[in-house]
């Protein structure tokens, strides 16, 4: 017994050591392989499957097409569209990163065909005195930003992470931070869309549908899941350049419920990180100071730069043996050095681009606003990657994104503080990956984008390899997830999250009717619709996926013991705040 303790604590030890030379070498990393193309296919273009950036979707499926096009402009695009809509085959939208969790990219049946955005990457024009840009749908958000700032104009409003084309983000409702102006969804300063759809032979069998504002249909296109067809080009409204001013400042997390709403409100960028094991939360002061303001300053969020192989393996060896010996101490452990870390290095902000020396830290929009470093460097037969690159042993999560809006989200976060007072550590899994990202965005005219004003939760937390394995406090986790969707009523992300958020939700948006009737109209074959849109859209039944284990993987809300893992010692049970939820909770013996 004593020897095994002895084991033990040099383990736990060892992991310590391990994880603070990783988080060293995190903040040092600054180069990486670039990710690899979503999209394989034989020699001869054909028996093509397509992932995402994470290397699996929810369901773990393999998504197949018979092939795929790349087209170089909108006229090629034109053609692909027309000989597929002619031959009647299913077709689906790839960007060039894919960094959708669901399966909004996979055509249903093996004789689908992929359309890859990769090459439609053009900056076609950029107007000064309309202050407007119009760039081809595969650009990037960091292509965009630069060129923006090259003419002295900035995009208000974009999500952290740069590796996301515009047509990909619009398609998800992706964004940023802000309750003010017009929001933070990047949807929102789209005037003008072009979308190559299906068409009649009288039409040649396609159809470009040009959007403006004047135009209804616009508030159905800009947020449309990849159903209505491939977004060719996109403008977008953009304001002159200015510069923004941030601090962050840790405070205990006790009135969280009270302060969250009214901070928004007061800062134009504001977001926090909440680490609710800890008791604490992080608030980020972001204002836009004037474009004379002295600063230089830079983001580069720590967690977004590449990382060494080695550690990555490192780190996820350390996980997987914590989760295995059921280790809820060492990940907390883990969660207090992560946090000190990052907040010691002001999460990756510098006042210079190179050092942080202190808050405030002031610098242009295209400098502060997104970031994603590990995006950049060339080949280096993967010595460093990004975090999750799934070529490499690394980070392998599920990640919640959910709106909970503001007239009852103080009733969430103080449930949430419960369970936590219930469970001390159960949310330290989730503190590991820098804790609770809360984010604010505002109500839309999208009818498929937010429907009241709401605050974003970013849960990101481990996930096995393999399917059958439960997690540490599995039960908790689940719980904050169905309690968030129908107790209070919480909007997915549509690029993120488990099959469970997902179903039933077309009911929670007020103009799904309207959506549906401009599908019908773009598409009315639902060439661009699959198995799996038409089930999100309620066209179908059976967005749950009942089988042994399926509630471990989010696929299906238990309500038989076998759903979870009676064999290690998970069994269905009732929330333990939330008694409507249905989680797999371990059992003592």
């Amino acid at each position: 017994m004593s020897t095994m303790a002895n084991l033990s604590s040099k383990k736990i030890a060892f992991r310590q050591h391990f994880r603070s030379t990783c988080l060293f070498l995190l903040v040092l990393m600054v180069s990486c392989s670039p990710p690899e193309d979503p999209v394989k296919c034989s020699s001869n273009n054909s028996t093509c499957t397509v992932t995402n950036s994470y290397g699996a979707f929810p369901d773990r499926s393999v998504c197949k097409a018979a092939n795929a096009a790349y087209p170089t402009s909108e006229q090629e695009l034109i053609a692909i569209v027309s000989n597929a809509t002619k031959a009647q085959r299913k077709m689906k939208v790839a960007t060039r990163f894919s960094h959708s969790i669901p399966k909004l990219v996979c055509p249903d049946g093996e004789n689908g065909l992929l359309i890859s955005t990769k090459f439609l990457n053009h900056i076609l024009k950029i107007d000064g005195q309309a202050m407007t840009m119009t760039v081809e749908s595969g650009v990037t958000l960091r292509q965009i930003i630069n060129a923006a700032a090259g003419a002295e104009l900035a995009l208000p409003q974009a999500p952290y992470w740069w590796g996301l084309t515009i047509g990909g983000l619009l398609s998800t409702g992706a964004h940023g931070s802000s309750l003010w102006g017009k929001g933070s969804a990047v949807h929102e300063y789209v005037v003008g869309l072009r979308i190559v759809s299906p068409g009649t032979p009288e039409d040649g069998f396609v159809k470009v549908r040009v959007l403006n504002e004047s135009d209804p249909d616009l508030d159905g296109a800009k947020v449309s899941l990849g159903v209505l067809g491939v977004i060719s080009q996109v403008t977008l409204k953009l304001e002159p350049l200015f510069k923004r001013s941030i601090r962050y400042v840790e405070k205990n997390d006790s009135d969280l419920g009270d302060q969250a709403v009214s901070f928004g409100n007061q800062h134009e960028f504001a977001d926090i990180f909440w680490y609710p094991s800890q008791r604490k939360a992080v608030y980020r002061i972001d204002d836009r100071v004037s474009l004379n303001t002295s600063g230089n300053g830079l983001y580069d969020f720590t967690g977004f730069r590449s990382m060494l192989s080695l550690v990555l393996a490192g780190i996820r060896t350390t996980e997987e043996i914590q989760e295995a010996i059921g280790d809820a101490q060492g990940k907390c452990t883990t969660a207090k050095l992560t946090k000190s870390t990052l907040i010691s290095t002001a999460f990756g902000l510098t006042n210079n681009g190179f050092i942080f020396t202190g808050y405030p830290v002031i610098g242009n929009q295209n400098r502060i606003q997104s970031s994603g470093t590990c995006l950049d460097s060339p080949e280096d037969g993967l010595n460093t990657a990004c975090a999750w690159d799934p070529r490499v042993k690394g980070l392998f999560y599920f990640q919640t994104g959910i709106s909970v809006g503001v007239s009852v989200v103080k009733s969430f976060i103080e449930d949430v503080q419960k369970l936590v007072e219930l469970e001390p550590r159960s949310l330290c899994s989730v503190e590991v990956n820098n804790g609770i990202l809360i984010r604010y965005v505002k109500s839309s005219s999208a009818f498929l984008g937010k429907q009241e004003d709401s605050l974003d939760f970013d849960i990101t937390y481990y996930r096995s390899k393999d399917p059958m394995v439960p997690r540490l406090y599995e039960d908790i986790l689940e719980e904050i997830e169905q309690m968030a969707v129908f107790k209070y009523g919480a909007l997915p992300h549509w690029g993120k999250n488990r099959n469970l958020v997902f179903d039933g939700v077309i009911k929670k948006y007020k103009n799904a009717e309207k959506f549906l009737k401009i599908k019908e109209k773009y598409d009315p074959l639902g060439l661009f619709s699959s198995e799996w849109t038409d089930q999100v859209l309620g066209l179908k039944d059976g967005m749950a996926i009942v089988k042994k284990g399926c509630a471990l993987e989010g696929l299906c809300i238990c309500s038989q013991d076998v759903h979870c893992a009676p064999e290690k010692g998970y069994f269905c049970r009732p929330g333990k705040i939330y008694k409507e939820a249905r989680v797999c909770t371990k059992i003592a013996n």
